[in-house]
């Protein structure tokens, strides 16, 4: 008789479905795993241990209260509260693959609507905003080489924030063909070409700190990797002076991932062909891409000509975990 507890369809979703079969990488395990935590966390907070919970103890009601739960308690966004319930949906697919004895509950969860969501081109900083943003640091200062290195890379790269905190050295090339070497989301790998100017930035910055091929790019100073808050403190110093010395130019408050944004919208606007763009960033769909879209009609009429399904293979990067008895720890230990 299959177990019908909630933790073990849990455990097997983790690891026989998500890191097993479909390669899922660490930041999108996370991801999920986050959902989950606090999903337990509103168990524990309204009735039994989970852990005591059969799969039929939670119903569509309890879901639906979850999700209304985050934005009351957590006043989550209603597109984070999406991504939640995206994640339980897709959790309840995988029940009812391996138990359809509960089709009709899964059903039922899976069918939930999702919130409206107003949606809209990311937002994104302009060519002079980011010129503002780079010429204001003191690259002759050590700590300021450091800080140009890391916010021109941020955007000449358009990577995510998570793929530069990443880097190693020896996963730039510097010399004839210069790019870097990046490990992206959904364990997909790619490389990405670098401007001379970032290039001789780079260059400076190792040469400075004295760092070998097997180091970290980017440590703080425990001589651990940067973190994301790290990148953030960074953007918002030097956001302050751009703010008082360009108020003009400057009208939206600076985030890491902006950067990304805007390296994208520059070079859809620019007329790179969306392809083009869509491999450039990492994307597995040039779906995704199109939201760089701009209200200029022309780009946004030739880039919507040029947009298909097409997508880019993951690669197979295997990951396991040993399964945990309680669901808590279980969690705790994917990462």
């Amino acid at each position: 008789m299959m177990n019908s507890r909630f933790s073990h369809f849990v455990q097997k979703y983790f690891l026989s479905y998500m890191i097993s079969q479909r390669n899922y990488g660490n930041n999108t395990v996370s991801s999920y795993r986050d959902t989950f935590r606090l999903f337990l966390k509103y168990l524990m907070d309204t009735g039994p241990t989970p852990s005591e919970l059969d799969l039929q103890d939670i119903t569509l009601d309890t879901v639906r209260l979850f999700v209304e739960w985050l934005a009351r308690e957590r006043n989550n966004s209603v597109s984070t509260r999406n991504v939640r319930l995206a994640h339980l949906k897709s959790f309840y697919e995988y029940v009812l693959s391996v138990a359809p004895e509960y089709s009709g509950l899964c059903s039922d969860i899976i069918n939930l609507p999702f919130a409206k969501t107003e949606s809209c081109p990311p937002t994104y900083m302009t060519e002079d905003e980011v010129f503002h943003l780079l010429k204001g640091i003191d690259a002759e200062s050590k700590a300021g080489l450091r800080h140009l290195a890391i916010l021109t890379l941020l955007y000449d790269s358009g990577c995510r924030v998570q793929e530069i905190l990443d880097l190693n050295v020896s996963d730039i090339q510097l010399d004839k063909c210069s790019r870097i070497y990046v490990h992206g989301k959904g364990n997909k790998y790619r490389q990405i070409p670098l401007r001379p100017e970032t290039v001789k930035i780079i260059k400076k910055y190792i040469q400075c700190y004295g760092l070998k091929p097997n180091d970290i790019l980017f440590m703080n100073r425990q001589g651990c990797r940067l973190t994301r808050q790290g990148i953030r403190h960074i953007m918002q110093k030097y956001e302050e002076l751009v703010h008082k010395e360009h108020p003009e130019d400057c009208t939206i408050g600076f985030h890491p991932h902006l950067l990304r944004h805007s390296k994208a919208t520059h070079l859809v606007n620019a007329g790179v062909s969306i392809y083009n763009v869509r491999d450039f960033l990492g994307h597995s769909s040039v779906v995704t891409t199109q939201v760089y879209l701009t209200s200029n009609p022309e780009v946004t009429r030739k880039a919507i000509e040029q947009v298909s399904q097409k997508t880019i293979p993951q690669s197979a990067d295997y990951y396991s975990e040993k399964e945990k008895a309680e669901l808590m720890g279980f969690l705790d230990s994917l990462l």
